[in-house]
């Protein structure tokens, strides 16, 4: 190498070397950026959204599996769920404290009917379900005259159940026997038990509570076989236009949530635990037997019950008899999933 060449070969050396540590460095680096990126994306990218459940039932368990299973977090969303007693689901949902609800057919069409912008877009059931209990020492239906009789809250479905069980036995409300808001399910058992109401609406795992307390079945509401929207998922058409996809999301993970109750006693029984605050195995599986059988495997929402609340409610708000079942559902999304064979792959097995 001649002398002048010396410079350049000791500048192109160091070069060479920078290069080399540059490299040697840059792959953790990008890595490390990767980590970052995915990171930073999955929380920009999750949609939060807050959901209220009406009732301490097994019947409201399709969003509890999805959250547990993480079904949410599979299609992006951070779910949080608020157990917000009966009609005041509908309420928080209408002033936008949640995004989705899931209540009964009777609130919300209350609701719509006073005007909300709300619409139910799915539903798990589609029948009446529960029993009206008594104390050991009501015998019959007649023996409530002069008793009182307990709902968890005026415009839920507890007080529709009961309206419909003193109307079958020719007992008059009010003058015949008062109806008493308690607040939720469990509170009715409770008062039950406590001597604060003679009778009251039960469901799973209430029922099995009651007859554990030496309560009576005084009618089997089930036995109607009544088509009647009780439990279902709603939204303000405002949110669901504003954010579809989001909505579409939930709608997925929910149904995966459905699937994965009805295909998984053992996980379903521990999910159900967790929410109704039940250790009682007994109480347990009855639950789940109970619901396991009723549940929608497609959550379509029934006009046929929709229009069945309507007409319980036309005696008091005459409007009801004018009003339209289509009006209170947007089943677009789910027409959307059925269309692309979300359902039929769900459930192909």
């Amino acid at each position: 190498m001649k002398l002048f060449d010396r410079p350049q070969a000791l500048l192109e050396d160091r070069i060479l070397v920078r290069r080399r540590g540059w490299l040697f460095f840059r792959k953790p680096l990008m890595i490390a950026q990767t980590v970052v990126l995915l990171a930073f994306s999955a929380e920009v990218f999750s949609q939060p959204i807050k959901l209220g459940y009406a009732a301490l039932t097994a019947g409201q368990v399709a969003p509890w599996m999805a959250k547990e299973a993480g079904y949410f977090s599979k299609y992006g969303i951070e779910a949080e769920l608020i157990y917000i007693p009966a009609v005041a689901a509908t309420q928080a949902l209408i002033a936008g404290e949640i995004q989705l609800a899931q209540v009964t057919g009777v609130s919300t069409s209350g609701a719509i009917l006073a005007g909300a912008d709300v619409r139910i877009i799915a539903s798990v059931q589609d029948r009446l379900a529960g029993s009206i209990y008594a104390r050991p020492e009501i015998k019959t239906p007649e023996d409530l005259k002069g008793k009182k009789i307990g709902i968890s809250r005026f415009g839920a479905v507890s007080e529709t159940a009961v309206a419909m069980f003193l109307a079958r036995f020719g007992l008059k409300r009010g003058t015949d026997v008062a109806i008493i808001q308690l607040g939720g399910l469990p509170e009715i058992i409770t008062a039950m038990e406590r001597g604060a109401v003679d009778a009251g609406f039960a469901n799973p795992p209430q029922t099995s509570r009651a007859r554990r307390l030496g309560m009576k079945e005084l009618f089997d509401l089930n036995a109607l076989g009544v088509e009647l929207q009780q439990t279902c998922l709603t939204v303000t058409t405002k949110y669901l236009r504003e954010r579809r996809p989001v909505v579409k999301s939930f709608l997925q993970a929910y149904a995966e949530g459905l699937y994965r109750f009805v295909t998984d006693r053992d996980y379903s029984i521990q999910v159900l635990k967790k929410y109704l605050r039940v250790d009682e195995k007994e109480l347990l599986d009855d639950a789940y037997s109970f619901y396991s059988q009723r549940l929608q495997k497609i959550p379509l929402p029934t006009l046929k019950g929709i229009k069945f609340i309507l007409d319980e409610m036309a005696e008091k708000q005459p409007r009801a008899r004018n009003v339209a079942p289509e009006s209170f559902v947007d089943v677009s999304l789910l027409q959307e999933l059925d269309q692309n064979g979300f359902f039929k792959q769900l459930w192909k097995n």
